[in-house]
C-alpha cells in the first residue's frame, strides 16, 4: 500500500490523467517508467500551477 495519500481523494482521477499527459510529453507510455529527472520536472510543474492558482485566488478576493 502506498504511503502517499491525496488530501482530496476525489482528485485521484485528475492526477492520474495529468501523469499520463506528462509521460506522453516525454515520450513514455507509462508514468511508472519516468526517470527521477522527469518526476522532478513534474513536481516543479505542479508547484508552479499551484502557485498560479493561489495568486489568481488572491486577486479575486
Amino acid at each position: 500500500m502506498s504511503k502517499n495519500k491525496l488530501i482530496v481523494p476525489e482528485a485521484r482521477e485528475a492526477l492520474e490523467k495529468f501523469k499520463m499527459e506528462i509521460a506522453n510529453e516525454f515520450g513514455v507510455d507509462d508514468p511508472r517508467n519516468l526517470a527521477s529527472k522527469h518526476t522532478g520536472l513534474v513536481v516543479r510543474e505542479l508547484v508552479r500551477m499551484g502557485e498560479e492558482e493561489l495568486i489568481d485566488n488572491k486577486r479575486i478576493e
